[in-house]
């Protein structure tokens, strides 16, 4: 008989926002195959990410709502095996809130897929950075379990006394993407996948992008980019859906990841090079961040400045079963260590650890 247990599962989002889905709502299933019931109770509503994404609409009464929620939430925060939480309880709201659930008696599983620390410490307000500079310290120290998306945040956790950090990485359900190859055409195909807020990134390969276009036809295919005035070479431009982006990504020859090296983005998982390699794609990527893991020259380049952005492109465009060898790689190593059928297991014993829970799921 599968013994029952309780999560509380504190996300940032419903399930509209990527970051709460890839984290924690696509691990539902796993969990509660394995007796887990699991109380879904989200900062924002996906009203408010409508909202958000049409018009850049911040409703106070959407924020209001959103902290009276999560009080009410954490009223039952005592019933429950154990906690998880994405990020922080209280954006904006000293670390004194962040013990709430501990105070309650409830085990703490914190989770972080991006830097949200450095919009207080690094805030343009002296203010903000000396009255929530360290606001997270009390939840990362009284946190049973912490779960970092990357090295970086693994780093940072450890550096403001998390006892037991742990690293997994944002992955895919494997099931969701199939490794296919381009089809034929006379031009090489650039994927990048993104949303309005990453678009100024394509920016860094503009002039690397318009040089290997001088040399081939080349085109570049966004997926959930916003316009890109001023940018010379061949676009086809897609709006994200969560239906499509398989099929999108499937139609390229290689995907790309610009990024700066500033702390914001070093904190940054990779997803989208997931993404790519799952769908039997090599890469080119900045050397940033948990980029650095990723991408292994087995399954493509990391590539800093416009030549060296050139010369990786160029190489992957001229050689053909290079290009299918570093495909085949990095769908191999996506099913291997970055696919939600290899994380699952861990998650839910991380989990039932923290809940105090004995025995293991998988091995």
């Amino acid at each position: 008989m599968t013994e029952r247990w309780r999560i509380l599962l504190l996300s940032r989002y419903g399930p509209l926002g990527a970051s709460s889905r890839l984290r924690f709502y696509q691990y539902l299933p796993f969990l509660e195959e394995a007796g887990a019931e699991v109380t879904v109770a989200p900062f924002f509503e996906d009203g408010y990410l409508d909202r958000l994404y049409a018009s850049g609409e911040r409703r106070f009464r959407d924020v209001t709502c959103a902290y009276l929620r999560r009080i009410r939430a954490l009223l039952g925060a005592g019933r429950c095996s154990v906690a998880w939480v994405e990020k922080e309880l209280f954006p904006f709201l000293p670390g004194g809130f962040e013990r709430l659930p501990a105070r309650a008696g409830a085990p703490l599983v914190v989770d972080y897929d991006d830097a949200v620390f450095h919009t207080y410490d690094l805030h343009a307000s002296p203010w903000v950075r000396r009255l929530l500079g360290r606001k997270l310290d009390p939840l990362l120290a009284r946190a049973r379990i912490v779960v970092a998306g990357s090295a970086y945040l693994e780093s940072y956790a450890r550096s403001r006394g998390a006892r037991d950090v742990r690293r997994i990485p944002t992955v895919v359900d494997i099931r969701r993407y199939d490794a296919v190859e381009a089809p034929a055409s006379g031009e090489f195909r650039i994927g990048w996948i993104g949303s309005a807020s990453t678009t100024k990134f394509l920016y860094m390969v503009r002039d690397a992008l318009k040089a290997l276009s001088a040399e081939r036809p080349i085109r570049l295919v966004t997926i959930g980019a916003s316009p890109l005035p001023g940018f010379d070479v061949p676009l086809e431009q897609h709006p994200w859906s969560e239906c499509d982006e398989a099929r999108l990504l499937g139609s390229v020859h290689v995907g790309i990841m610009p990024l700066p090296d500033e702390p914001w983005e070093r904190g940054k998982c990779g997803y989208k090079l997931v993404q790519y390699m799952a769908c039997g794609k090599p890469v080119v990527a900045a050397p940033v961040g948990a980029n650095r893991d990723i991408v292994t020259a087995a399954v493509g380049y990391l590539a800093d400045g416009r030549e060296e952005w050139v010369r990786a492109l160029r190489a992957l465009a001229e050689d053909d079963g290079l290009r299918r060898a570093c495909g085949a790689a990095a769908r191999e190593r996506v099913e291997r260590e970055y696919s939600l059928q290899a994380a699952a297991p861990r998650v839910v014993d991380l989990l039932r650890e923290a809940a105090g829970l004995s025995g293991r799921t998988a091995g």
